[in-house]
């Protein structure tokens, strides 16, 4: 194995340590207990539908490639092909057709972020996740890191900062509920409790990135507002539930109460309560 040189780009890392079956090695089948996630893989979501897929490929005509695997007490670290794994345990198989190579644990590292900043299909989430190994197993700055994967240091800081947000937050991109701008906008708020307000009210009002970039500045313009206390504020909550009927939608948030409709009905419900309460 050549000498680990942390100067080196995205480009010469590809061509060194693309993961291709070397004819001269050994495919051995290995019992999917013994193998192990690589610690440095940063992915957590897999497309249950592409995993479906791709277990029925493996039912039909097996497993194409091997994965890469690497010793480890007890038993094996998964280098590559953590899909190709999931795959076979939902086919019921427990095998799998596997290359044994020894990689030391930097070079591991290296080749778990090389791997999966390569792919597409990263949620924002997981790209953050390979970003805050990456500087620290590999001790890069946020602009030496974004050198080596193409990227400005400032895309890489805003990325790093959506590890910031609350954990259902985190969840909720995750899982596409809400957008990597949307996500930017709230990784600014230091206040965790109107982050997820803030995040009920992008997905239960449909804002755009640039309606909650509107909202989170009128909320910075106004730190000097004396804000009421969430005491108060679930006292209104529980009045306001026995004075407004059902088919009237509204949010309170932080210092404001406010109505949403999507059809002209619903409208003039809002009007027709707003009027009785003169």
């Amino acid at each position: 194995m050549s000498e680990l040189k942390l100067g080196r780009g995205i480009s010469d890392l590809i061509e060194e340590n693309e993961i291709d079956v070397n004819l001269n090695e050994e495919v051995l089948d290995i019992e999917i207990s013994l193998i192990k996630p690589n610690p440095e893989q940063p992915r957590t979501v897999f497309n249950p539908e592409k995993l479906r897929e791709l277990c029925e490929s493996i039912k039909e005509h097996g497993v194409i490639q091997p994965v890469i695997l690497k010793p480890a007490a007890n038993g094996y670290i998964l280098v590559a092909g953590e899909r190709r794994v999931k795959a076979c345990e939902l086919a019921g198989m427990t095998t799998v057709p596997s290359i044994i190579r020894e990689y030391n644990a930097i070079y591991l590292s290296e080749l778990a972020i090389l791997e999966n900043l390569q792919r597409e299909d990263l949620t924002s989430i997981e790209e953050a996740i390979a970003f805050e190994r990456a500087i620290y197993n590999l001790k890069l700055t946020h602009e030496e890191l974004g050198k080596k994967i193409g990227k400005s240091r400032v895309y890489v800081t805003n990325i790093l900062g959506l590890l910031n947000l609350p954990k259902t937050v985190i969840d909720d991109v995750n899982l596409g509920k809400i957008s990597m701008g949307h996500a930017r906008a709230l990784s600014k708020l230091k206040d965790n409790e109107l982050c997820i307000r803030l995040r009920d009210k992008i997905i239960d009002d449909k804002l755009t990135v640039r309606d909650i970039e509107g909202v989170i500045r009128n909320i910075n313009n106004k730190d000097n507002e004396k804000l009421i206390p969430q005491n108060i504020l679930d006292k209104t909550k529980n009045t306001l539930k026995n004075l407004i009927t059902s088919d009237i939608k509204y949010k309170i948030y932080k210092n404001n109460i406010s109505f949403s409709f999507s059809n002209e009905k619903e409208l003039e419900n809002i009007v027709r309560f707003l009027n009785r309460r003169k």
